[in-house]
C-alpha cells in the first residue's frame, strides 16, 4: 500500500510542480526581476555579474518546482498513509483534511511572522539566524496541526453531543489563539532595505505565498483525485 501511494504522491506533486513553476513564472518573476534591478544598480561600482543569469534560472524554475512538488507529494503520501483509520472520512476527504493543515502550517503560519524577501532585502550575516527562525515556526506549526488533530479526536470522544461545526469551531478558535501568541511571541523578522519600494517588496510576498500555496493545495487536490480514481478501479468486480 506504502508503494501505492507514494507512486500517487509523486505524481501529483510533478504535475503541481510544474503548474506551480508556471504560476510563479506569471507572479513571482516581474517582482524578483524589479529586485534585482534594484541590487544591480546599488552594486554597480563591484566587480562581476552574477555566475548564473536571470534568463538560466528561469529556464530551471519549472524543473525546480517539479522536484520539489516531488519531494512535497512523497512527504504528503507518507501523511496519507499515516491519516488511515486516523483521520475521518474517504481517500478524498482526508487528503483535503491535509492539504489543508499543510498549508496553516507549513505555508500561512510562517509567512505571517517570516515572509519570504526579494533580493537586497535583509542583511547577509543573519540568514543563519532568519533560517533558524523560520524552521522554528514551520516545527511550531506542524506541532499546532498535531494538537488541532489531537484536540477535535478528544472533543468528539468526550462530547460527541455536540454537532461536528460546533466542535470544528471549538477547535479552530483555540488553534488561532495559539497561532497568536506564537506570532506575537517569536522575535521579529528583519525590517525592509532602506528605500527599497514597499509595493514591490509586498507584490514579491503575495507571489511567493501563492506560488507556495498552489503547490500544497494543488499537490492535496490531485492526491486525493488520484484517490478517488484508485478507489473507483478497486471496486470493479474482477
Amino acid at each position: 500500500m506504502i508503494g501505492a501511494l507514494l507512486r500517487r504522491g509523486l505524481v501529483a506533486g510533478a504535475l503541481i510542480g510544474v503548474l506551480a513553476g508556471l504560476a510563479a513564472q506569471l507572479v513571482g518573476e516581474p517582482s524578483i526581476d524589479a529586485a534585482v534591478r534594484i541590487e544591480e544598480a546599488a552594486t554597480a561600482a563591484q566587480a562581476a555579474g552574477p555566475e548564473i543569469t536571470r534568463p538560466t534560472q528561469k529556464a530551471g524554475l519549472v524543473l525546480g518546482t517539479m522536484l520539489v512538488g516531488m519531494a512535497v507529494g512523497s512527504v504528503f503520501a507518507l501523511a496519507a498513509a499515516w491519516a488511515i483509520g486516523r483521520v475521518r472520512g474517504d481517500g478524498w476527504t482526508r487528503a483535503l483534511k491535509l492539504g489543508a493543515a499543510a498549508a496553516g502550517a507549513l505555508v500561512l503560519l510562517p509567512a505571517l511572522k517570516y515572509p519570504p524577501n526579494p533580493p537586497t532585502v535583509g542583511d547577509p550575516a543573519t540568514v543563519g539566524t532568519r533560517t533558524t527562525l523560520y524552521l522554528g515556526i514551520v516545527l511550531l506549526g506542524l506541532v499546532l496541526a498535531a494538537l488541532g488533530w489531537a484536540g477535535a479526536r478528544q472533543l468528539a470522544a468526550s462530547r460527541p453531543s455536540l454537532p461536528a461545526p460546533v466542535r470544528q469551531a471549538i477547535v479552530g478558535l483555540g488553534l488561532l489563539v495559539l497561532a497568536g501568541l506564537i506570532v506575537a511571541g517569536l522575535p521579529a523578522a528583519e525590517g525592509a532595505a532602506i528605500g527599497f519600494p514597499p509595493e514591490l517588496l509586498w507584490r514579491f510576498r503575495l507571489g511567493a505565498v501563492a506560488t507556495q500555496l498552489v503547490l500544497v493545495l494543488g499537490t492535496a487536490v490531485a492526491f486525493g483525485l488520484l484517490t478517488v480514481r484508485a478507489e473507483r478501479r478497486d471496486r470493479l468486480p474482477v
